[in-house]
C-alpha cells in the first residue's frame, strides 16, 4: 500500500506550525536533511506537498497543542486529565523519532512504560476497543 499524507497543526511556542504526517509501514513526518519540515500556513504546506509529488488527504487537520502539554508538565495534576490529547501526543512523538534502530531518550522511556501507555490507551474508551458498559477510568 502506498503511503498516505495528512496535514497536521502543531501549536508550539504560541505559534502555529503545519507539518505533513504520513501513514505507511512506519508512520512519520516528512523530513528534509533529518529535520521535520514545517510550514507557517496550510497553503504553503499544500504547495510544498505538490512540489514533492505528495497527495495530501482532504481531511480535518489534526491539531497538537504542545503548549498546553508543556503547561501540564510544569504543573501536573491527576484530576481532569484529557487523556485523548496525551495519547495523541505520545503517539506523535513516537512518529517523530528517528528510525527504530536509532536510540533516543524517549524511545528508551517508551520501552519501559508500556503499562502507562496501556492505561492512557484504555482511558480513551474507544468504542471499537471497549465493550458496552465497560468504561475505564484510570486512577
Amino acid at each position: 500500500m502506498a503511503p498516505q499524507y495528512f496535514p497536521c497543526l502543531f501549536r508550539l511556542g504560541n505559534a502555529n506550525h503545519y507539518v505533513i504526517w504520513y501513514s505507511d509501514d512506519r508512520d512519520g513526518l516528512v523530513r528534509e536533511n533529518t529535520r521535520v519540515v514545517t510550514f507557517p500556513s496550510l497553503a504553503e504546506l499544500r504547495a510544498d506537498a505538490g512540489r514533492r509529488g505528495l497527495k495530501v488527504q482532504p481531511t480535518e487537520i489534526a491539531t497538537y497543542d504542545w503548549d498546553s502539554l508543556e503547561r501540564w508538565c510544569d504543573e501536573p495534576v491527576t484530576s481532569g486529565i484529557a487523556v485523548g490529547p496525551f495519547l495523541n501526543a505520545w503517539n506523535m512523538v513516537l512518529d517523530m523519532l528517528p528510525a527504530p534502530e536509532a536510540s533516543s531518550l524517549f524511545s528508551h522511556a517508551n520501552g519501559r512504560n508500556s503499562a502507562l501507555y496501556e492505561k492512557r490507551f484504555r482511558a480513551n474508551n474507544l468504542p471499537t476497543m471497549t465493550a458496552p458498559g465497560a468504561e475505564y477510568y484510570p486512577v
